[in-house]
Order: C-alpha cells, then structure tokens, then sequence
C-alpha cells in the first residue's frame, strides 16, 4: 500500500521519471518486441511519493516529454494532460503501484509472442533461464478478460498480483510487466517475449521442457553470487 507517502515532487524529480520512460520506449522499439502499431504505455512512481508519470499516447513510438503527464494515485492530473485513451488505463497503473509499494516502473505492450499466450489464455511457464535470472519465480499468470480499462479488468489484473510477481498476461490483450525500476520493468518486457517466442517455437518439437524447482533456485542462487562478487579483474581471477 502507499501508507504516508506524498503528493508533492521536484521538477527535477518529474524530470528524470520523464527521462527514464523514454529511454524504456526507445529500448523496446529498438529490441523489436513490440506489435506492428508499437501500441504500449508506460509509467514510472516517484520514490516516496504517491505520484506517477504516465504516457498519454497510443504509440510507443511517438513518446516525448510533452505526451508524459504527472497524476497522484487517485488518477488525478497533477501536470500535463491525458488523452481519452490512455485515461482508460490510468487504474490499469495506479492499482498496481497500490498493491506493491517495491514497484516503480510498468510497462504494457502488445509483445506479439507474450500477447499469444495471453489470447491462448496459457500462463507462461519457466521454460528460459532468462526468466529465472531476471527474477521470475513462478508462471507468469493470465488475468481474465474484461473490457481495457474497465473496474473489472483491472480488479482481475489486481487479484493475480502475488508479492513475487513481475509481470501478468492480460486474457485477449498483452501483457503487463513491473519491476522497481522502469529499466528493469524493461528488460522483463524483452525476456519475457524471448521465453515466450522460444516456447512457442518448441511446440513444434513436441513442447518445452520447464525447469524444475530445484533447479530454478540453483539458477538464482548463481546469479546472486556472481552478481555480489563484481567484476574479474587482474587482482582478482575466476574461482
């Protein structure tokens, strides 16, 4: 939950939250894993502050600084505005940032392989090392379906968010991925919709092979390790 924390934020603040989303939406059209429209929208919480900045545009493309407008979460504008369409969303955001105060960046898109398991309505299973490396402990789940937008989407979106969730399906829709970084909530986007192409391209060899728990845990464990040992240098060889 959000507890005590503000409305009020810094330009420079506003500023980088600003910087941060279109940088993400740069990264994903240049990794080709949005849909042919590059339909998406992102949005990133201010650290400590019950305020978010949002994109107010269709097409993840065409995100500048004057298509981003600041909103609290209740969804009221606090600077810059918001389109129809992207007003649909806006509690798509805020009730995720609601039920997990680690977050700071989500990102939706229309990911084609990712958004193929969401219109089969089949949760994605650990078949990637990527996805356990990148923090995901469980199938990514499916959200039933409800009109984009609607109190009902977004209470299924919410009621499939667990405290180790990174990312949901949304049934019919795309895909919605989070992370305490807009960066990071970026390079789930990107793993994700490599898990899902490589799954997809394996039913045709009879189907992917999940990664045992056990096995998962190691991969984590490793990952852990390597990253609190920092770089090999001269003074300090591999193990």
């Amino acid at each position: 939950m959000t507890g005590a924390a503000s409305t009020t934020v810094s330009e420079g603040q506003l500023g980088q939250a600003r910087r941060d989303i279109i940088d993400a939406a740069a990264g994903l059209g240049q990794a080709q894993v949005l849909s042919p429209s590059q339909h998406g929208n992102i949005s990133v919480r201010i650290p400590g502050a019950d305020v978010i900045v949002l994109t107010s545009v269709s097409s993840l493309a065409d995100v500048t600084r004057a298509g981003l407008a600041a909103l609290d979460l209740d969804g009221n504008v606090i600077e810059g505005q918001i389109a129809p369409t992207s007003a649909e969303i806006i509690k798509m955001h805020t009730e995720v940032y609601r039920k997990r105060a680690d977050l700071g960046g989500v990102i939706h898109t229309h990911s084609p392989f990712a958004t193929t398991f969401a219109v089969a309505n089949k949760p994605l299973a650990l078949v990637s090392e990527a996805l356990v490396r990148f923090g995901i402990e469980e199938p990514i789940p499916v959200a039933a379906y409800a009109p984009r937008g609607s109190r009902e989407s977004v209470s299924n979106i919410v009621d499939v968010v667990g405290p180790k969730t990174k990312a949901v399906l949304l049934q019919n829709h795309g895909l919605l991925a989070f992370a305490e970084t807009v960066a990071a909530a970026k390079q789930l986007v990107l793993v994700i919709e490599e898990a899902a192409q490589a799954a997809i391209l394996a039913s045709a060899l009879g189907g992917a092979t999940v990664i045992p728990a056990a096995m998962m845990h190691y991969t984590r464990q490793r990952a852990e390790e390597y990253a609190t040992r920092g770089a090999l240098t001269a003074d300090r060889p591999a193990d």
